[in-house]
């Protein structure tokens, strides 16, 4: 924590906006004042309340006064945003390592104009711009339960998208609760027996409530190195196949790419070809499960190359390595899709190979079907695999 930022009003109630990350944070008096005038506004109360909370709660923050030997800039018309600036404008001639932040560009014109050191408003790390298919939200019994009033009365402050997740640390109880949006309230999650499958984080129970959900037919499990995508899919798909009897079959695709060095031409026909490219699924797959079948007879394997033309009913259809295809690929495998079966497409946009990094098809699939009733979405980012495989994950 180095930095020493004057915030404008907006800015604290930014839900992505963490006021303990910074050494000193300067607030004026009129943002006090005008987040308590916003605590009667229907539509911004939640985040006002939120935002006071989180002053409230600080150690870092100074509120600014008006000072005694008080600059007042001519040009400026008395109205808050201006006051709000020459504040700004006294603290930093007081300590010259404060920076006014802003999500204002008219704020930020005027700031660079007075010679006032400014930057705009961003997330600190970009890939929080991409969509994850849950939020993660932390605050105290009385921040959880406006929350939770406000989506009762129709007001989503946070912009919650259909099947999107939320996860919500409680300060006051350390305890976490995960919750799924269904386009009108906030609902408990349903997971499978934990006897089937655990999911060891809320990232993973999350993935479990959109796997075990059939209203959901087309699902993208996402995440990093060792979150569990391979592990959490496939024995579902297992569970939905032969112990509840949803789906008749299973079918596994991926494209047949890897990483690393070829070894040349391989002999056999297509199945011993494709065969080994599905061993990151196999390693799940207890053969002892079906005890008078053989499993694999309910569980085929293929490529995109060859479905072309092919409908698939009654089948759990599980797309591994999703990442390794474009967007036309990805649109061929679900237009197969009928009625009675359901499409998990599984992997990391961030490991695809080369052909695919710049046309990258699940990523994109992503951006265009988040949202819509019919799609749940969880991307991953918590390694549990080992400590070892993190130390590889983060280079």
């Amino acid at each position: 924590m180095t930095n020493k930022i004057f915030v404008d009003t907006s800015v604290l109630m930014k839900s992505n906006f963490d006021i303990t990350a910074y050494q000193k944070v300067f607030i004026s008096i009129t943002s006090i004042e005008e987040l308590d005038n916003l605590k009667n506004n229907s539509d911004k109360e939640h985040l006002a309340r939120q935002a006071i909370r989180n002053i409230m709660n600080a150690d870092n923050v100074e509120i600014v006064l008006n000072f005694k030997n008080y600059i007042s800039i001519p040009y400026l018309v008395h109205k808050n945003d201006n006051t709000i600036l020459q504040m700004a404008y006294q603290v930093h001639k007081e300590d010259p390592e404060v920076v006014l932040v802003s999500d204002d560009h008219n704020m930020i014109l005027k700031a660079q104009a007075m010679g006032l050191p400014c930057r705009m408003f961003e997330y600190k790390d970009k890939d929080l711009n991409n969509y994850k298919g849950f939020k993660e939200l932390s605050g105290n019994t009385d921040f959880i339960n406006d929350l939770f009033e406000d989506i009762k009365k129709g007001i989503n402050n946070y912009k919650f998208l259909n099947n999107e997740y939320l996860i919500l640390h409680n300060t006051d109880t350390d305890k976490i609760h995960e919750c799924r949006y269904n386009g009108n309230k906030l609902v408990d999650l349903k997971l499978p027996p934990s006897k089937v499958i655990k999911g060891v984080n809320s990232q993973q129970r999350c993935a479990l409530d959109l796997l075990n959900n059939k209203d959901v037919p087309i699902k993208i499990i996402a995440g990093a190195y060792g979150s569990g995508k391979s592990y959490l899919t496939t024995k579902m798909a297992l569970y939905h196949t032969f112990d509840k009897g949803n789906y008749g079959k299973m079918l596994l695709l991926r494209n047949p790419l890897g990483s690393g060095e070829e070894i040349g031409f391989l002999p056999g026909n297509k199945e011993e070809k494709i065969g080994d490219f599905f061993k990151c699924i196999e390693q799940y797959i207890d053969s002892s499960i079906t005890k008078d079948k053989n499993i694999y007879d309910y569980i085929k394997k293929d490529i995109p190359f060859y479905i072309k033309g092919m409908s698939y009913g009654s089948t759990y259809v599980l797309v591994d390595e999703s990442e390794d295809m474009d967007l036309k690929i990805l649109k061929l495998i679900g237009s197969r899709i009928e009625s009675d079966s359901c499409v998990i497409f599984c992997g990391d946009y961030k490991q695809s190979e080369y052909k695919y990094q710049n046309n990258n098809g699940l990523y994109q699939l992503i951006e265009k079907l988040k949202g819509n009733p019919l799609v749940g979405i969880v991307v991953m980012d918590e390694d549990v695999r080992s400590e070892a495989s993190k130390v590889f994950a983060d280079i």
